[in-house]
């Protein structure tokens, strides 16, 4: 697969948009837990600035966008609205259980610990990913 800028931009405006998205939820209290709490979590960068936490967590959002937009072209055939929900489901349920691994929850304790706003904002970035390596997968092959 040869590597366009249209691949490489749209992983760095979705990073973008993604750790934008992040801080907002956080500051206006959307979200319970700190998106760059993984670093105290995981003893990773735990001493290391606020500012270069963020940077740290937007390399790893490019990285996981710029893959995403890779395998997103395999499924050209599906609808990008479908695919995008499918992934948003997974990734919501997968970072929301690193989240809230040691909460001994039920089921449906853990359904309502899930932030709806989250989950809206990951779904659009995920849209945006998705239906731009199909749209280009489709018109330029």
């Amino acid at each position: 697969m040869k590597i366009t800028s249209t691949h490489v931009w749209t992983a760095v405006m979705a990073a973008v948009l993604a750790i934008v998205s992040l801080k907002f939820l956080k500051v206006f209290k959307f979200i319970k837990w700190s998106p760059i709490g993984w670093t105290k979590k995981f003893h990773m960068f735990a001493t290391y600035p606020s500012w270069l936490k963020w940077i740290i967590l937007w390399a790893i959002c490019f990285l996981l966008f710029f893959i995403l937009y890779y395998l997103a072209r395999l499924t050209f055939k599906i609808p990008p609205s479908v695919s995008s929900l499918i992934v948003t489901v997974i990734a919501i349920i997968f970072i929301e259980w690193m989240i809230h691994v040691k909460a001994d929850l039920t089921m449906t304790q853990f359904i309502k610990k899930i932030s709806i706003p989250f989950a809206c904002l990951f779904a659009m970035i995920f849209r945006f990913v998705i239906g731009t390596s199909v749209y280009m997968k489709k018109t330029f092959g």
